[in-house]
């Protein structure tokens, strides 16, 4: 992820990986999503979920209840 925006390689297989998952119609979850730019990119090559930094730090298993029953302040693609 933190190479998206420069390396061609790296967007060669978020392309790849997205357009598979279109043609078979599953869900394609981009790891490791730290920026809003990395966001944006996956989201317009068609990533449909994703996770990260951006959107939480690591939590321990005792706050996850309460992390997912409070509203969500960020769109999720």
């Amino acid at each position: 992820m933190s190479e998206l925006a420069t390396r061609d390689e790296s967007m060669a297989i978020v392309r790849a990986v997205t357009g598979l998952g279109k043609s078979l119609g599953i869900v394609t979850t981009a790891e490791g999503v730290e920026t809003d730019a990395q966001f944006d990119l996956l989201r317009r090559e068609g990533c449909t979920q994703a996770q990260g930094y951006l959107f939480s730090p690591q939590r321990p298993v005792a706050e996850v209840e309460n992390m997912l029953t409070q509203p969500r302040h960020r769109l999720t693609a």
